[in-house]
């Protein structure tokens, strides 16, 4: 008896490394690879050493966390386009925000031909997901130059931060729009739009007039309803675009080119 015991023992012991990559000890385990790392900041380097014609062009999608087939599809289409210069994803890539889902929805934005951009959405902020954003892309409000265009992506999930006041981060607005040498316009990229209920409304006001204070800015880009439009919410020039949530098989492609854009929806 004592022989066997020892035997199933040994047994296991041997056992368990081969199968230590078939169970999730926890779904909040934060594991992710290199290529799952600081995204954002890579896709960033990435970018500076592209070159550019007169024109930017852009792809934006979002909403992606229930639909890997229609995302999958999404960067297909995006991959045979060849003018694209970058890709931008506006929020909501996990459901629950679980790091599991992080690397679902990435795993697919990874076979991009692109560099590709990723701002954060209230569903990717449930659970632990805020670290799991973190890991994976980086800052929640991060800045880029692109050929004299300045991209501002702003973390606008008022309600996951308990509508304390600083989010959106007024402030950190405010210093990335100021004018300098580096740029002349600025696009500014957010999940949560300021007139939704998920958005501080004690915040609405300064957001705008964050936005419109220098007049630099071109357009605006956010997600969250899923449909598309473009619309101006406020008595100033600023346009708001409102992305396609990739269920319907549609994304938009935007091309900036001499200080003015225009949008394009793309089937697929």
């Amino acid at each position: 008896m004592r022989i066997t015991i020892k035997i199933a023992l040994l047994v296991n012991i041997f056992m368990l490394p081969a199968c230590e990559d078939l169970f999730d000890y926890s779904p909040y385990a934060i594991d992710f690879s290199d290529e799952n790392r600081n995204v954002n900041q890579r896709s960033i380097e990435k970018l500076q050493s592209r070159e550019n014609d007169d024109t930017i062009t852009i792809a934006l999608t979002g909403d992606t966390h229930r639909f890997f087939d229609e995302t999958e599809l999404f960067v297909s289409k995006v991959n045979k386009n060849h003018s694209i210069d970058f890709v931008v994803h506006v929020g909501d890539i996990a459901d629950f925000g679980l790091p599991k889902q992080y690397l679902w929805g990435n795993s697919f934005l990874l076979k991009l031909e692109f560099p590709y951009f990723v701002v954060i959405g209230n569903h990717d902020l449930v659970g632990n997901g805020l670290k799991a954003y973190q890991e994976m892309f980086g800052l929640l409000n991060y800045s880029f130059n692109y050929d004299g265009i300045k991209f501002v992506f702003v973390n606008t999930n008022s309600r996951e931060f308990k509508f304390k006041g600083d989010v959106p981060d007024i402030f950190w607005i405010d210093k990335q729009l100021q004018p300098g040498v580096d740029f002349t316009k600025a696009v500014v990229i957010f999940h949560v739009p300021p007139t939704d209920g998920d958005f501080d409304p004690s915040l609405e006001e300064a957001f705008h007039n964050s936005l419109s204070h220098y007049n630099n800015v071109l357009f605006a880009v956010h997600g969250h309803s899923h449909h598309h439009e473009v619309y101006k919410p406020y008595a100033d020039s600023i346009s708001y675009v409102n992305v396609f949530g990739v269920e319907h098989r549609k994304f938009n492609l935007i091309k900036i080119s001499n200080n003015q854009f225009k949008v394009e929806t793309v089937e697929f």
